[in-house]
């Protein structure tokens, strides 16, 4: 489960994050060891997300990364950018329609959590 998370050492979008946990000389090759983004594969865990578009500090290009290469190796996700909110709103309670997140993160645990049931 994350929320307005850091996916991508291969962008630009946040590059104070980049500098400070590689260093100004980080190679491409590291960027993109250290970009979650670039490790998915069908046997990564399932995913929840959750951003704000207007965070000015993690842009949600982030999740919109995770969510491509989630859907690429078939790994089942739940992502929900909503359109209201600055960074680090926590459990969001009280800032409008992105404190519904923790709901639709309990519904989906609760999916993850259940037999799939047969037809």
């Amino acid at each position: 489960m994350l929320g307005y998370a850091i996916t991508s050492m291969e962008t630009e979008t946040y590059r104070p994050a980049r500098l400070i946990l590689l260093g100004e000389e980080a190679s491409s090759q590291l960027r993109r060891s250290t970009s979650l983004d670039a490790l998915v594969t069908q046997a990564s865990p399932p995913f929840f997300g959750w951003h704000t578009a207007e965070d000015p500090y993690v842009p949600p290009e982030h999740t919109y990364r995770l969510a491509a290469a989630l859907t690429a190796s078939g790994v089942p996700h739940a992502v929900h950018v909503f359109t209201h909110g600055p960074h680090g709103l926590g459990l969001a309670q009280g800032a409008g329609e992105a404190e519904i997140w923790t709901t639709l993160a309990a519904a989906w645990i609760r999916e993850q959590a259940s037999p799939p049931t047969s037809s």
